[in-house]
């Protein structure tokens, strides 16, 4: 509340429960471990009835509870749901409204393929000289480039592009190196 307004949320999850049970719906849809920030993106993308702090409060009771585990891979604090948040899960499903289970589940795959897609661009910088630097590009199993650039502004600026856009421009790379220059 702020000096005697009240913010009005519209969505159908309000409760700590109703949250802890939207948590868990969308966590079933994982097929491995995420982040928080994916934990979040994933439930606050399926309804407006609640905020942030509400969400990271039911999450951390779920960990207590043993129905979500936290782990470490690869230096990152990643989530999973557990054997009992499954039965959880399962037992009080109907609980949440149909269309929250399907922006559950939409959610959870928009995040998959962002977190698969981002697994396979990989852009690494080299300092060969004071204004020599060599930025390779590559999206996995699909295409790799070396360019040679003069600063490092450069060098950050084609990573955040490539990070970004990379299937735009293998797309565009294609079209530039198939096109028949002699007509």
């Amino acid at each position: 509340m702020i000096r005697g307004v009240r913010m009005i949320r519209y969505g159908f999850i309000r409760t700590k429960d109703e949250i802890k049970f939207l948590i868990l719906t969308c966590m079933t849809y994982l097929p491995f471990p995420v982040s928080y920030d994916a934990i979040v993106d994933i439930c606050t993308w399926c309804d407006d009835g609640f905020g942030y702090f509400e969400l990271s409060e039911a999450f951390s009771e779920l960990q207590d509870s043993k129905h979500v585990q936290k782990t470490e891979t690869d230096g990152e604090e990643v989530f999973s749901i557990t054997q009992k948040g499954r039965e959880t899960a399962d037992a009080f499903q109907n609980r949440l409204p149909y269309t929250v289970r399907e922006a559950a589940e939409l959610s959870a795959l928009r995040v998959i393929r962002k977190i698969r897609r981002d697994a396979q661009v990989f852009v690494t910088t080299e300092q060969k000289d004071e204004k020599d630097f060599v930025v390779e590009m590559t999206m996995q199993d699909v295409f790799s480039v070396r360019m040679n650039v003069v600063s490092l502004q450069q060098a950050a600026l084609l990573e955040q592009n490539f990070k970004k856009h990379a299937e735009e421009m293998y797309q565009q790379l294609l079209s530039t190196l198939t096109h028949n220059y002699e007509e």
